[in-house]
């Protein structure tokens, strides 16, 4: 097999290639971190990079909130526009013979403030955010690619997956923990009653494995999963924990809350589980733990 990974030196993309690399697949990367030719919205670049593929992981995005928040036409741009090239490029290759399939890298921000949880795959999606909007909107062009044109898709919704020293240092796990080490006040952008769950990961690219192997034999065109551990918890609730487990004198202070934030999700992965076979065991404690110890080298 040989799959093309989009945004392959990224936090996931870098995961993914390592767990793919280890089973022997042929892997062709491409990320504009590593080579700025390798943008997703140079369709023409993109193209040349889909010969003799089997299929498309498409994780390159503008994948931060806060960053697709203060650049919103970026965000659009790349999350869109690279999208769309994908699913082009791809279609473009489909013969009889032939039969690319592509793997969105989705986010729960599309479904925004959901009213009943935990959300599933059937519930409302109403982004509040510039970055779920984009995403939104690559989920439905991937439907549409399946449906008009015979292109396999999935969509992937990841659920805040976290990591140490390959994570983005300022999101909320390792910020939390880096303050703690230094007895810094661990600031929440609002009550701290905000809740969601929290994907390690190894889970996370358990699941998109799961996925890979699932399209490669499955016949039906499209589908949608929720990577999602299903178990919530307060911020609240985090900094408590994180401050107890690097035995801190930190205290937790609250800002006001950012408008584009959604406050409360957490999702069932239920049908990821049945279809997928993911299986995320990796609970958040232990995930704080193995974070914390990989982010002792950064502190020292």
């Amino acid at each position: 097999m040989k799959i093309l990974i989009t945004g392959s030196s990224g936090f996931i993309g870098s995961a993914l290639k390592r767990l793919l690399g280890e089973k022997g697949i042929e892997i062709v990367t491409y990320d504009i971190k590593e080579n700025p030719m390798d943008d997703v919205r140079n369709f023409s670049s993109l193209q040349a990079k889909f010969i003799g593929v089997d299929g498309i992981v498409h994780l390159a995005a503008v994948s931060r909130v806060k960053i697709a928040h203060e650049n919103p036409l970026e965000c659009i741009n790349t999350n869109i526009g690279g999208t769309i090239n994908v699913l082009e490029s791809a279609r473009t290759l489909i013969s009889e013979d032939k039969h690319p399939w592509v793997i969105f890298g989705s986010s729960r921000e599309v479904y925004g403030e959901s009213v009943n949880l935990p959300v599933v795959e059937t519930s409302n999606r109403k982004p509040i955010n510039v970055y779920g909007v984009s995403k939104l909107s690559g989920e439905e062009l991937c439907k549409v690619y399946a449906g008009n044109y015979g292109l396999k898709t999935r969509v992937l919704r990841f659920s805040n997956v976290y990591t140490g020293i390959n994570d983005h240092l300022d999101r909320v796990i390792p910020k939390f923990i880096l303050h703690a080490f230094n007895r810094e006040d661990l600031v929440i952008n609002g009550s701290g009653e905000e809740i969601f769950d929290f994907t390690y990961i190894t889970d996370a690219i358990q699941g998109i494995w799961g996925c890979i192997q699932e399209i490669e034999r499955g016949s039906h065109l499209f589908d949608d999963f929720n990577l999602s551990t299903g178990v919530p918890v307060s911020l609240k609730e985090l900094a408590e924990i994180i401050i107890e487990k690097t035995r801190s004198s930190s205290r937790v202070k609250h800002t006001k809350s950012r408008s584009y934030d959604v406050n409360k999700f957490y999702a069932d992965p239920g049908k990821a589980q049945k279809i997928l076979g993911f299986s995320p065991n990796i609970a958040l404690e232990k995930g704080i733990d193995l974070v914390v110890e990989e982010l002792k080298s950064l502190d020292s």
